[in-house]
């Protein structure tokens, strides 16, 4: 982590540590369910230590595909469907997905241009393959 952000994960915010740990538990393949929650301990151990404990870390909850099927079909309205689907598949945050416009969509690339996320950084999320028929 601290390589991951070149500071102390102590100078990290909730939700950059947050993100990290979704980030790992999602893309790097961690040998088992175990030694995540390992990880997860050991940081919440050196928070408490260093007398951080207003320190959130949360495991990241990841919906199964029964229960995402669920959340799309729930609202009566595309627009509605659409605007959810897009949300919880690029991982968007509420004020970022008001501030999109129909430029930042790439459909050639499949890639969504967030512009001023949080910390007022851009970046570029993936786009399916079904969220674009949507779109």
């Amino acid at each position: 982590m601290a390589l991951h952000f070149n500071c102390l994960p102590t100078e990290l915010d909730c939700d950059q540590l947050n993100d990290y740990l979704y980030l790992v538990k999602r893309e790097h393949n961690t040998p088992s369910n175990s030694y995540f929650k390992f990880t997860v301990y050991s940081l919440r151990y050196v928070f408490r230590m260093e007398g951080l404990k207003d320190k959130r870390i949360e495991l990241p909850v990841v919906l199964s595909k029964p229960e995402v099927k669920r959340l799309l079909s729930a609202p009566k309205l595309l627009k509605h469907r659409v605007l959810i689907a897009t949300l919880y598949g690029c991982g968007l945050r509420c004020a970022e997905v008001r501030n999109l416009r129909l430029s930042d969509l790439d459909f050639d690339r499949r890639m969504l241009h967030v512009r001023q996320g949080k910390g007022g950084k851009d970046r570029y999320v993936p786009l399916s393959q079904h969220l674009i028929r949507g779109l």
